[in-house]
């Protein structure tokens, strides 16, 4: 856990997880990056931690939270694992 944070009792942390979950749903159309930004801010890990957690590299998941790097559906898969969903709940919604 990043030590900048106080630990979170249980209740509160299943209340944060509840309400990250609810962010999430009301905007499906927020992009892959953003949404593992949250998820892993809500979760308060550090990168190293979450990467860890994930099994990704610390620099794969700095990448692509910076938007410097694409996740592949793989990866993608793995950084949204912890909040139990999957890439197609949060990309984009194609515009016509």
């Amino acid at each position: 856990m990043d030590k900048r944070f106080k630990p979170l009792s249980p209740a509160e942390e299943l209340q944060a997880r509840r309400a990250l979950a609810e962010e999430l749903a009301a905007d499906p159309g927020m992009p892959i990056p953003a949404v593992i930004r949250k998820i892993r801010a809500a979760l308060r890990l550090t990168i190293p931690e979450y990467a860890k957690l994930c099994g990704v590299s610390a620099r794969t998941l700095q990448d692509i939270e910076r938007e410097e790097s694409s996740p592949t559906l793989a990866t993608a898969e793995k950084l949204l694992r912890p909040m139990g969903m999957a890439p197609s709940a949060v990309t984009k919604p194609r515009q016509r």
